[in-house]
C-alpha cells in the first residue's frame, strides 16, 4: 500500500504517524547552526563498508498463545542495502537537517532494531539532489511519478540501482499533494510508491510534504518522525502496487490493515507513544512493528523496553473476504444489521507487569470519514491483567469500502497504549 492515511479518534483528519498529546515535547536543538549559512551535522553519517544484509527472521516455535499478527511477505522484494537519495528544491527550509537525517538514520540502533527482521541492512545516503526549479502549488502522485521518471532519464537525479535506490522527495509547505483523492496534511503526512522505468525497473520513492506539525511535534521533528515511517516501510515494501513484500498482516488478521494500513510502521501509528526521541540519536523517529518481539509476547512496536500489555477481543467467527489475493477468512464477529452480540475481551501482558488498564473502543469507519457503523458498550471499561471484559457490539451499517466493518480497541496505562483490531461481518 502506498499510503497509510488515518484520522484521529474524533473523526477529524490527521496526518499519518500522528503523535498524541502524550508524546514528548519537540526537541529544540535537533540541529546546530553556526552562523547564518553554515549547518553542522548532528547525526553520524552512515557508511556501509563490506556489511551485508541480515537474513529475514522466521518463527521457529509456537510463539505465545494470544498475540497480535505478524507482518508477512507477499513475495515481493525488499531493499536489502538501501541507498537514499534526498531531493529538495532551492529555498527549502529544512534542507540541511533532512539531508543530515537521511544520511545518518540507516546505521543507528533504531534502524537495526526495526528493519533486520525483514532482511534489511545498513542504509546510506547517495548524493543529495538540489533542484532550482519552483515546485508546483498543487501536484498529484501520478504527476510526481512521471516527473521523477523524467528526472532519472535526464540524469538530473542519479540513476536507480535495482534493489537499492530509494528517492526521498521533500516538498515545501506551499505545495499541496493529492494521492488517490486524498490530500496531504489532511489525510496523510507522507507516503511511498513506485514508478516504472522504460527498461522495466521499478523505482521506489517516498514523498514528504511539509505539514508544519503532527500533534506536539513541529518543524524538523515532525518531518523526521514521518520520514522514518516512510523509509522503514519503503525498504520493507518498495513495490507496493505491483509486487508487495511486507505489506499486510497474516490473512486471519486482515482487520489490522483495513483502517490504518498494514505495513510495519502503520501498525504502530495509533499508539500514544508512536513518536519518540532515541537516547543515542538526535532526531525524532517512529516506533515500528518487529515480528520476533511480537512472537515472544513482547511489545511489537520497537525499539522499547516497555512491557507489552493489550486488550485482545476473542473473535469467534471467520469472515470471508477477497482483496485480490484469492478467497480468505478474517477473524471477526458475525452480526446481522441492526443486531447486537457480546464478546469477551482479555487483558493480557508480557512479562511481569501490573497496573490498571483502561480500554476504549472505536469504529474503524470513523478513521475513513465514513461515519459510525457500530456502537459499543464495554463493561467494565478498566481492569487488571488476566481480567475478562464484556464488549457488546451493535451493528447499524456496513463499511462501503470493505463490505465489513473494522473496529479497534486501545488499551491505556501510565502514558502507554496499544491497539488491537477486529472486524464485524455478515452472518
Amino acid at each position: 500500500m502506498a499510503c497509510g492515511a488515518r484520522t484521529d479518534m474524533s473523526g477529524e483528519p490527521i496526518a499519518e504517524g500522528d503523535a498524541s498529546t502524550d508524546a514528548k515535547p519537540p526537541k529544540k536543538d535537533a540541529a546546530l547552526d553556526v552562523g547564518p549559512d553554515v549547518y553542522v551535522p548532528v547525526g553520524t553519517k552512515c557508511v556501509r563498508g563490506d556489511a551485508s544484509a541480515p537474513l529475514a527472521w522466521k518463527p521457529d516455535d509456537a510463539g505465545v498463545p494470544l498475540r497480535p499478527p505478524l507482518v508477512v511477505s507477499s513475495g515481493g522484494p525488499v531493499l536489502p542495502l538501501p541507498t537514499f537519495i534526498p531531493i529538495t528544491f532551492d529555498g527549502y527550509e529544512y534542507r540541511d537537517q533532512v539531508e543530515d537525517f537521511v544520511a545518518s538514520i540507516g546505521c543507528t540502533t533504531y534502524w537495526r532494531d526495526v528493519t533486520s527482521d525483514y532482511g534489511v541492512g545498513i542504509g546510506v545516503s547517495g548524493p543529495p539532489v538540489h533542484l532550482s526549479e519552483t515546485p508546483p502549488t498543487n501536484i498529484d502522485d501520478q504527476q510526481i511519478g512521471t516527473w521523477l521518471r523524467n528526472k532519472i532519464l535526464q540524469k538530473t537525479v542519479p540513476d536507480a540501482v535495482q534493489d537499492e535506490t530509494l528517492y526521498v522527495i521533500y516538498y515545501p509547505s506551499t505545495t499541496t499533494i493529492t494521492l488517490q483523492g486524498e490530500t496531504s496534511c489532511q489525510s496523510f503526512g507522507g507516503y511511498h510508491n513506485e514508478v516504472s522505468l522504460s527498461d522495466g525497473r521499478k523505482v521506489p520513492y517516498a514523498v514528504m510534504p511539509d505539514c508544519g506539525s503532527f500533534g506536539q511535534l513541529v518543524g524538523i521533528d515532525a518531518l523526521t518522525g514521518t520520514t522514518s515511517h516512510e523509509l522503514v516501510e519503503a525498504v520493507t515494501d518498495p513495490e507496493p502496487m505491483s509486487n508487495a513484500a511486507y505489506q499486510l498482516p497474516e490473512p486471519l488478521y486482515l482487520a489490522w490493515a483495513l483502517a490504518g494500513g498494514g505495513e510495519v510502521a502503520d501498525l504502530c501509528t495509533f499508539n500514544d507513544d508512536a513518536f519518540f526521541l532515541p537516547s543515542d540519536y538526535p532526531f525524532y523517529v517512529e516506533h515500528s512493528w518487529v515480528n520476533h518481539s511480537d512472537w515472544l509476547g513482547q511489545n511489537p512496536c520497537q525499539p522499547t523496553s516497555d512491557v507489552y500489555f493489550a486488550s485482545a477481543p476473542i473473535l469467534p467467527d471467520l469472515i470471508p473476504y477477497d482483496i485480490g489475493l484469492g478467497p480468505q477468512n478474517a477473524a471477526g464477529v458475525k452480526i446481522a444489521l441492526n443486531s447486537s452480540k457480546t464478546i469477551d475481551v482479555k487483558l493480557i501482558a508480557g512479562g511481569s507487569w501490573s497496573g490498571t488498564i483502561a480500554v476504549d473502543v472505536f469504529d474503524g469507519s470513523q478513521f475513513l470519514n465514513q461515519g459510525k457503523k457500530l456502537n459499543f458498550n464495554l463493561s467494565p471499561s478498566t481492569g487488571q491483567v488476566g481480567d475478562t471484559l464484556k464488549l457488546t457490539i451493535n451493528r447499524t451499517g456496513t463499511n462501503q469500502t470493505f463490505g465489513m466493518e473494522p473496529f479497534m480497541l486501545r488499551a491505556h496505562s501510565a502514558g502507554q497504549s496499544s491497539s488491537w483490531w477486529g472486524v464485524v461481518g455478515d452472518p
